[in-house]
């Protein structure tokens, strides 16, 4: 099975003062997808999950949760 395409580059092993996970926005596929709210596939082919980014920093900086798939199934737009 083929995972997903990653909108996020990132080492999941990664977390920040509040124990989220973090990655640059430098490291995004598109940087203008990546706001507060979105849910998107963060980490690496090898290693990925469905993540909310919670905030961007003005450094570029991103913090994020990972959540399950059933709760990205319910935050991401279904083609009609």
């Amino acid at each position: 099975m083929a995972p997903p395409p990653i909108t996020l580059r990132a080492n999941l092993n990664n977390e920040d003062d509040e124990g989220l996970n973090w990655s640059l926005i430098r490291k995004a596929v598109d940087p203008d997808a990546i706001v507060e709210g979105a849910v998107l596939v963060a980490g690496s082919e090898r290693f990925w999950s469905w993540v909310k980014i919670r905030r961007v920093d003005d450094d570029g900086q991103v913090h994020f949760e990972r959540i399950t798939p059933e709760e990205a199934a319910k935050s991401v737009p279904r083609a009609s």
